[in-house]
């Protein structure tokens, strides 16, 4: 799980590379002769404009027509590649002024000009491809192949004469030859998660602010205990600096709760110098005990070493690098006082440069089990029952990296008496070579969390596979077994083109598609855009797709009334339904690649599943669906909304998937029996996603689980926004979802925060 790179927002837009005239030298990087290596390139590039101007005349009409394109990538986007892009492939004009033309040798050999015709080539080609954009199966290596040649004058040699002086040419056309890519790929799924952060200037300086009130609040409360428990913090240490070491200490001892222990043991650290901070720091306070391992023994028997020494009733966990709030402690026995049967708790945390900053924050949900089986999202601060842990046996040696991970998993298995408290109340240190800083610099600790997960599914009896899909974030695939056939319900008729791409992707599955036809498209009268062999009839027609190999797919045309609600006509296409599974599924909303039914069809099978939902974006590869969430006033929440796929915040990330209150009918699975216990959809409902909330809702109510997966991504290929609801609508969602069990705070898998934050952007800069 790497959330920490620090960013104030979103990457900067395409259209901020579109101007590729003009130069922009930056600062020499070598050290002795920086100032003047500057100042000389600064001047060579005074005389270069000219130069510059008649080399990228052509090729700045390719970029203004790609950006065209790529700000509006509908359906038409081959044709118009085809048709206006590529013949303006060719950087040089098509005739040169005729003083040049005469000598024109030198700039038809100029550096990069061969490279970038190539690159424009790549570029049309991609864009011209069948089925843009909903197949974007099989386009990593054509994009990773388009990166690697966005450096024009990489292939030449940099010992070439003047290349300094052409690489300033460049500079500004390289930059937007790797926007470019950066947007495709976001476009095409294939992008690596962008982080989006609050800036960390003003975080952090809300953060202290908001840490102060939260100390006096929290010191008050402590007055009116009654039951004060013993809080064992235990911490392994091994190799720490020693100004980092005493600092974590003194996060300790700046505790408004006075009734803990810190149960430290040096892991064997090579010197002495570890162990006699410590001894020297416990001889200051009886409330520190200290114990030297005599040799290294890794993570795992050294924080059971500790684990040992407790005495408390709870124990929390602290890594010897990391710091607590001054009130974490008083927070943790305040919840204890409100619910003493809880068996873990967790809360927020951030992350603390070498300068002491504070930056990202994380602002998690309540227990989502489907999502702590994909990443440790609960991570820190991390306090759980002793006799518990005890129970479970402590931590388990050969999960070294992911050992917090696996013993998470063990205790679900134990429990689900998890409590979160949203505020920030540990500070996760980055230092070269931590997983705060990156996961990926620890391949072996990612290899041993999906090893935990692998082994958490066979103690639970589910047969599934584990793969790692980036570092400490795994995906788990499960198997369908019998084929189980499948009713897509269309909330519209739909074109020829976009149902034949719909029936092309059903992985082998026996799909039927159910249309609804009104009006002008009812039986009666045969649409103009209706899919050839769908010819109007009574009651049913289908068409068979002839690319669906190994499967039987067809669509079948439904006559309904046109003033039919949506839930109503939901109810209409169910009736006709033969599946054992039901897809709703907004029309122009398209799968991206195969698998994604697949992956549906296995979630809604479990037998603890009530509803699942997809991944949903724009053409342009932005989120619009990942999931719902209820405000305290009954109003819609969309996670992740218009940020880029896929996006890693302050609430986690829209690739993480877990249990959520509600997912959007733009794509939404459920087996047959639960929507026949459920009464089917309300009918009352004008908008349909307030009618997919509802019929979420009331699954929840049953037991059944909300999953939101993005393993199922598609695109909507029309353009809509999603609105606000009716007022009415919010006031019988309200009602609905006052009628079940809830969280203290509401939504319990949302946050406090997200409410306040908004639908998308950057989330907000308090902690």
């Amino acid at each position: 799980m790497n959330h920490s790179t620090r960013s104030g927002g979103l990457p900067p837009p395409l259209d901020a590379f579109t101007q590729v005239l003009g130069f922009d030298v930056p600062p020499s990087h070598r050290e002795r002769w920086s100032t003047a290596i500057t100042t000389a390139k600064r001047l060579g590039t005074a005389g270069l404009g000219p130069v510059q101007r008649l080399l990228l005349a052509r090729q700045v009409c390719f970029n203004a027509v790609l950006t065209e394109l790529l700000r509006h990538p509908e359906r038409t986007l081959p044709e118009r590649a085809r048709g206006e892009l590529a013949g303006l492939v060719n950087p040089l004009p098509v005739a040169l002024p005729g003083p040049v033309a005469k000598r024109a040798g030198w700039l038809l050999a100029a550096p990069g000009l061969r490279e970038q015709r190539a690159w424009n080539a790549a570029v049309v080609a991609l864009l011209s491809g069948p089925g843009w954009p909903r197949r974007t199966d099989g386009v990593r290596e054509p994009l990773d192949a388009l990166e690697a040649r966005c450096d024009v004058l990489a292939r030449e040699p940099r010992t070439s004469v003047g290349m300094p002086l052409w690489r300033e040419v460049w500079r500004r056309q390289i930059g937007f030859n790797h926007a470019c890519v950066r947007t495709l790929r976001h476009m095409l799924g294939a992008a690596r998660p962008v982080v989006v952060m609050p800036e960390p200037e003003a975080y952090a300086r809300a953060a202290r602010e908001q840490e102060a009130h939260d100390v006096a609040v929290a010191t008050a409360a402590l007055e009116r205990l009654t039951h004060r428990p013993l809080i064992s913090i235990i911490t392994p240490a091994w190799e720490t600096p020693l100004d980092v070491l005493q600092a974590c200490v003194a996060s300790v001892t700046a505790q408004v709760y006075p009734r803990w222990e810190l149960c430290i043991v040096d892991d064997g650290s090579r010197g002495g110098e570890v162990a006699a901070t410590l001894r020297r720091l416990a001889a200051g306070d009886a409330r520190i005990r200290f114990e030297r391992l005599s040799e290294n023994q890794g993570i795992a028997r050294a924080t059971n070493a500790a684990l040992a020494m407790a005495t408390g009733e709870y124990v929390g966990f602290l890594d010897h690098d990391d710091l607590l709030a001054p009130h974490a402690l008083a927070e943790m026995v305040l919840r204890l006082a409100s619910a003493p049967d809880t068996d873990v708790l967790y809360s927020d945390e951030d992350k603390v440069d070498a300068r002491g900053q504070r930056f990202a924050p994380y602002l998690k949900p309540e227990l989502s089990p489907e999502m702590l089986r994909a990443v440790n999202y609960v991570c820190h601060f991390l306090v759980v029952r002793t006799s518990l842990l005890r129970e479970v046996g402590g931590i388990r040696p050969g999960f070294e990296g992911a050992q917090d991970h696996e013993l998470l998993l063990r205790l679900m298995e134990r429990t689900r008496r998890f409590a979160h408290i949203p505020k920030v109340l540990y500070h996760w240190r980055t230092l070269p070579g931590s997983t705060a800083t990156d996961a990926s610099a620890k391949p072996a600790a990612s290899e041993a969390g999906r090893r935990a997960v692998a082994a958490h599914l066979e103690r639970s009896g589910e047969a599934a596979t584990v793969e790692t899909s980036a570092p400490g974030l795994y995906r788990i695939r499960r198997p369908l077994g019998a084929r189980p056939r499948v009713s897509v319900l269309m909330s519209a008729a739909s074109t020829e083109a976009e149902l034949a791409a719909l029936l092309a992707l059903t992985d082998g599955l026996d799909v039927e598609v159910l249309v609804p036809v009104s009006g002008e498209d009812s039986p009666k009268a045969s649409a103009p855009d209706a899919p050839a062999g769908m010819e109007p009839r009574s009651t049913r027609d289908s068409m068979e797709s002839p690319a669906s190999p190994g499967g039987n797919a067809r669509a079948v045309r439904v006559p309904v009334d046109g003033a039919l609600t949506p839930g109503a006509v939901a109810n209409r296409l169910l009736r006709e339904a033969q599946g054992a599974l039901v897809l709703c599924l907004e029309a122009g909303t398209l799968p991206t690649e195969p698998g994604w039914l697949t992956e549906l069809a296995s979630q809604a099978l479990r037998p603890d599943v009530g509803v699942v939902g997809a991944q949903v974006v724009s053409p342009g590869g932005h989120v619009l669906h990942a999931g719902l969430g209820l405000g305290a006033e009954g109003q819609a929440l969309r996670p992740f909304a218009g940020l880029p796929a896929p996006t890693l915040s302050t609430f986690g990330g829209s690739h993480w998937p877990r249990e959520l209150l509600a997912v959007s009918t733009a794509c939404s699975m459920s087996r047959r029996e639960v929507l026949e216990s459920l009464g089917g959809w309300d009918e009352g409902f004008t908008s349909s996603e307030a009618q997919g909330v509802d019929l979420c809702l009331r699954a929840g109510a049953r037991g059944l689980r909300v999953l939101y997966t993005p393993h199922a991504r598609l695109v909507r290929t029309h353009a809509r926004v999603d609105g606000a609801w009716r007022a009415p609508e919010i006031a019988r969602l309200r009602e609905t979802w006052a009628r079940q069990p809830r969280s203290e705070r509401g939504d319990p898998f949302g946050h406090p925060r997200r409410e306040r934050a908004g639908q998308g952007g950057p989330e907000g800069t308090g902690p």
